[in-house]
């Protein structure tokens, strides 16, 4: 192991200051190892104390009293990864706690991958992962979101036999849904035995995030009907599902299931309903649960705030996000998208070029594409369209075909050529067999009577044989 500062108790001795008073008088037990008093340190100064001594006292070549301080410094709050870290390293012959410890940690840190290294080693060594290990290696590539690694650990399952341990295949389901491969999610889920709650919500939520709504509310039905009660989590997931497929029926379902229940509308499933109801266009019941939670985060006044603004309630909007700051409820990326897209509708151009221009100073939100097409599409509606053009010219983001389409589109309607033929080409360069942008020139062509530039717009269709697909293009030409 590593040594410890010098003078190491001189200063801080209080912590140790009762072991020595209790150890002057006889009749009383001896105080506990110090491996044991690992587990009640508050800091890491308290714990280095201990972790002296047990170098001092040559405990610390102890697995156990080891594995006591390695869990303090890689799992606790109070902890330190690097610490632990060094102490595993300088471990002679880690066991098996120690090092799913650590694989634990580092499955849950800002570089999960370092997780990977550390298992691959274990193997090297020879030493058998089990079920723990293996859930914490899953979870590191969940958080690395790598299905290829993914199905890498998924062979060493299958060969260690751990495939039906409802933790271990939960992790794989939790693996593949993240990484949208929803398939093999299902394939792990089908081929379990006995399914408990965990693995039936681990599967709803992945359909449901992988926006397979139909699939996730099938798979509720199905977990309902063999008897298995949903949790929180799981209503939630179920919520979300009807969010997104306009299934407003169910999900009141769902809250009268609640009611007959009794089970509270917390913050997480009054956030689920609110979502639910407003993106269903039931504003008025969405608003009534949003009033009556006791307890709201932001995630609440997004929902609110961005239902409003879908269904056309731009003032409701901007008078909630006002009321959002005069609680000094600090705003993010998604409440600033619906601030922007009210202002869009509502046709509010200077107060939303105000937002676009404080996100970053006042809000500390550095805009995203969707911040910046809604800005686009503000100032493409009102004829500014230079200043539309510059701004995505500007982007730090490399503008996609909504953004682009929009553009076009206003361009379109105020019948600017000279800036359409530039977003056509972007267009293109980013979809070459993108059609519909040639047909919308050649009209805005044709409307300016431009007829050289028709015919030779529609000889270069001919000529490379793009031919504008039925029904269908790039942007609603009624802007």
């Amino acid at each position: 192991m590593f040594p410890p500062k010098p003078l190491f108790f001189k200063t801080k001795p209080n912590f140790f200051s009762s072991i020595h008073t209790i150890r002057a008088k006889s009749p009383i037990p001896p105080p506990p190892p110090f491996s044991f008093l690992a587990d009640k340190c508050s800091s890491m100064s308290q714990l280095k104390q201990i972790h002296g001594q047990l170098i001092v006292t040559a405990r610390i070549h102890d697995n156990y009293a080891a594995s006591r301080i390695l869990n303090f410094c890689a799992l606790s709050s109070s902890g330190d990864l690097d610490y632990a870290l060094k102490i595993f390293n300088n471990s002679l012959e880690p066991n098996s706690f120690m090092w799913n410890t650590i694989i634990r940690a580092q499955a849950s840190s800002s570089n999960p991958f370092q997780a990977i290294l550390i298992y691959i080693k274990m193997k090297k060594l020879g030493i058998l992962p089990g079920k723990h290990t293996l859930a914490f290696v899953l979870k590191a590539c969940t958080n690395c979101y790598s299905v290829s690694l993914g199905k890498q650990i998924h062979t060493h399952v299958m060969k260690s036999g751990l495939d039906i341990d409802v933790y271990v295949a939960n992790g794989l389901i939790r693996c593949y849904t993240v990484s949208s491969n929803i398939v093999l999610a299902r394939r792990v889920f089908d081929e379990i035995p006995e399914r408990n709650l965990i693995i039936w919500t681990s599967m709803i939520s992945g359909y449901a995030q992988n926006f397979c709504s139909n699939e996730a509310l099938v798979l509720f039905d199905q977990m309902c009907d063999e008897g298995v009660e949903p949790n929180n989590v799981t209503l939630a997931s179920v919520l979300s599902a009807c969010a997104r497929s306009s299934c407003l029926d169910l999900g009141q379902q769902i809250h009268l299931f609640m009611k007959e229940k009794e089970i509270g509308v917390g913050l997480i499933l009054g956030t689920a309903l609110v979502d639910m109801y407003a993106k269903n266009g039931a504003i008025s019941m969405a608003r009534t649960l949003f009033d009556s939670m006791p307890e709201r985060n932001i995630a609440t006044w997004n929902a609110m705030i961005c239902g409003l603004a879908h269904h056309g309630h731009a003032e409701g909007a901007l008078e909630l996000f006002r009321q959002l700051r005069r609680e000094h409820l600090v705003p993010n990326d998604i409440t600033l998208v619906g601030v922007l897209s009210s202002c869009c509708h509502s046709g509010l151009i200077d107060y939303a070029c105000d937002i676009f221009q404080s996100m970053k100073g006042e809000y500390g939100i550095e805009p995203k594409i969707e911040h910046y097409g809604c800005m686009i599409d503000i100032l493409g509606r009102s004829g500014r369209l230079l200043e539309a053009e510059e701004l995505l010219n500007g982007m730090v983001w490399k503008a996609d075909v909504v953004v682009l389409g929009a553009l076009l589109g206003a361009c379109k309607n105020h019948g600017n050529i000279e800036i359409a033929e530039r977003v056509v080409k972007k267009i293109l360069n980013l979809d070459p067999h993108n059609h519909g942008v040639y047909v919308i020139l050649s009209n805005m062509y044709a409307e300016a009577r431009r007829w050289e530039d028709v015919v030779k717009l529609r000889k270069s269709m001919k000529d490379g044989d793009l031919k504008k697909l039925p029904g269908w293009s790039v942007v609603n030409g009624g802007g």
